[in-house]
């Protein structure tokens, strides 16, 4: 397993082996068995390129399983990992230090069948952990919050949040939004600690837990870094990410539309692939700018990184339906010095500063008006260009990956409960 060269991804001291072992109370030569329940993404995959020493090739930043990996091997551990996506031969088959298991949660149909299909994951979940015996279980928010109290039994649980629980600014209301609420708010008794993908899914964390831990906040890493964009001028602008219409990319065409037709030089292009990918396609075929509006589909790492270098501007519209996490896809483009315009539901403000305009969600009016501010007004453009360096201090600062954040997760708080 050759590793050696993305060592640097996780920053935690030479005897970090011995100090998380010591707050689980065992002794520095004591087994320490970790299982790691993450989301949907091919960690399996990213395992096969982890340990040919590869970054994987099919995410522009690095990613969390293989922080995991390697924070694992420099803390000495033994793992199992629960896999939602399908694991291929190599990763099935057991090795040394790293055990994979699947789970597949079963289609349902219906809010009741819904619910019995999270319980037989939970309950799956919580038969695989129990079969591993681990000292500490680390898992994603996609999993069912129903299995966090058995999971914690006898062991440390350490939650990654991924997504916000309800949207920015916008806390349930409703009666049973507010009941959901609670019984969230309830199971969060069982948790030891978190590493959050943002300062709004740890604000939101902490309301949740009455404050009783303080979560670690991660800040995404890019793996290499890149020439800067030398634009003075917005031209071009760009969407990342999923075609969902949750996502806003039908709003932001209405609203290309609008600015291309007073100012002749401005381009879109639309990147990713999703459900509304057919409505999409059919939406810029009918558009009277459809000569204007580029829509490659799905990008491989590489060729993210070639559709921001050619941007002058990252827009990032999704739609109050969605909660979203965080938006890597801004910190991708600081990469190259190419600021974004997001809306006021992507908690990523905290981390982009001033390098980012924020606007109002689902407010087509206000997204006009901020892309049309920054098209006229080259100087305030510069400074959100500028102001992208300091962005880039942070995505290659190691110190702040979601490995190093989950060292410190692991290091802290109480002992572990008895066994």
């Amino acid at each position: 397993m050759n590793s050696s060269a993305l060592s640097d991804v996780v920053n935690i001291p030479d005897d970090a082996g011995k100090i998380v072992r010591n707050r689980l109370g065992l002794s520095p030569s004591d087994p320490l068995r970790v299982t790691f329940i993450p989301g949907p993404g091919d960690v399996a995959g990213t395992f096969d390129y982890w340990r040919s020493g590869r970054h994987d090739a099919r995410v522009p930043s690095i990613t969390y399983s293989l922080m995991f990996y390697e924070l694992m091997v420099q803390l000495d551990a033994r793992c199992q990992i629960i896999a939602h996506h399908p694991i291929g031969e190599s990763a099935a088959e057991p090795g040394e230090r790293f055990r994979f298991d699947q789970v597949t949660q079963r289609p349902a149909k219906g809010r009741i069948d819904r619910s019995r299909s999270r319980a037989e994951l939970a309950d799956e979940l919580v038969a695989l952990t129990n079969d591993f015996d681990p000292h500490v279980v680390i898992l994603s928010t996609h999993g069912p919050s129903s299995a966090w109290k058995s999971l914690s039994r006898g062991r440390r649980l350490i939650l990654s949040v991924h997504n916000t629980f309800w949207p920015i600014h916008r806390p349930p209301r409703s009666l049973k939004g507010r009941l959901r609420k609670a019984v969230l708010s309830h199971r969060t008794r069982a948790l030891d600690g978190a590493i959050c993908t943002s300062h709004e899914c740890a604000r939101q964390l902490a309301t949740l837990t009455h404050d009783r831990f303080l979560a670690e906040v991660e800040c995404p890493q890019i793996l290499r870094t890149h020439p800067l964009a030398k634009a003075d001028a917005v031209r071009d602008l760009l969407f990342l990410g999923r075609i969902e219409r949750s996502k806003g990319v039908f709003m932001l065409i209405d609203v290309f539309e609008q600015l291309a037709a007073a100012h002749p030089q401005l381009t879109l292009t639309i990147a990713g692939s999703g459900s509304a990918d057919a409505a999409l396609a059919k939406r810029i075929a009918a558009s009277p700018q459809q000569g204007k509006i580029a829509f490659p589909g799905r990008l491989n790492s590489d060729e993210v990184h070639v559709a921001i270098a050619k941007a002058d501007l990252l827009v990032c519209p999704t739609m109050t339906t969605f909660n979203e996490g965080l938006a890597l896809v801004g910190f991708e483009a600081a990469a190259h010095g190419v600021p974004s315009v997001l809306s006021s539901i992507v908690p990523a403000s905290d981390l982009l500063a001033d390098s980012c305009v924020v606007y109002e969600a689902d407010n087509p009016d206000s997204l006009a008006a901020s892309l049309s501010r920054l098209i006229g007004d080259k100087m305030a453009y510069r400074d959100l260009c500028a102001a992208t360096a300091s962005v880039r201090d942070k995505i290659y600062d190691r110190s702040l990956s979601w490995g190093s954040g989950l060292f410190k997760v692991l290091a802290g708080g109480t002992e572990s409960p008895p066994r």
